[in-house]
């Protein structure tokens, strides 16, 4: 199965998506058609397949298991649901940098975007943070957040994994809690 699944990403990295076909995929994964068939019907059920075990895998990944309310949280600290998203990537690398960068999937990036939106939201409520001690109304905040989320994914693919799991995590926690600059702007009021 997995043999088909990177074939496929194989072939829609260097292909048009129309040209490839159940022939190419198994030249490509050195398997035979019945062998393929045996798995899949079609390339759609190929595709809805492969989308199925990545974003599963995504959600279990960014599942909170160990909730820490936010004055409990230092700088080291890392989450290990941050970290594993970052390891999941790099063990999906092929898949995001087809469907998520290269020939971005729609219905997969929306996916995706749902997926960590249900994270943020999730870490909002397990760290205890009510509307009342936040800057922002909760909703700007989860959207920003999961924007902010998905575009440094993308840029982390684009810069061919730049840092480590752990580096692309603890600056992710640093820039949420300090923002981007060294030395804190004061706002006038």
């Amino acid at each position: 199965m997995k043999k088909i699944q990177r074939a496929y990403l194989s072939l829609m990295l260097k292909e048009n998506e129309k040209s490839i076909t159940i022939q190419r995929i198994c030249q490509e994964a050195h398997v035979t058609r019945p062998t393929f068939y045996k798995l899949y019907k079609d390339i759609l059920e190929l595709r809805v397949d492969l989308h199925n075990a990545i974003l599963n895998d995504l959600r279990q990944s960014l599942t909170i298991t160990h909730p820490k309310r936010i004055d409990e949280l230092r700088s080291e600290d890392l989450p290990e649901n941050m970290v594993a998203l970052f390891e999941h990537i790099i063990q999906n690398q092929l898949a995001y940098e087809v469907m998520l960068v290269y020939k971005p999937d729609d219905l997969f990036i929306q996916e995706v975007k749902n997926i960590i939106r249900h994270y943020v939201e999730d870490g909002i409520r397990v760290s205890q943070t009510s509307e009342e001690g936040l800057r922002m109304e909760m909703s700007f905040v989860i959207a920003y957040t999961t924007g902010a989320y998905l575009e440094s994914i993308v840029w982390w693919v684009r810069s061919n994994y730049k840092y480590s799991a752990v580096t692309m995590a603890s600056k992710l926690l640093e820039i949420s809690f300090h923002g981007p600059y060294k030395n804190p702007i004061l706002w006038n009021k």
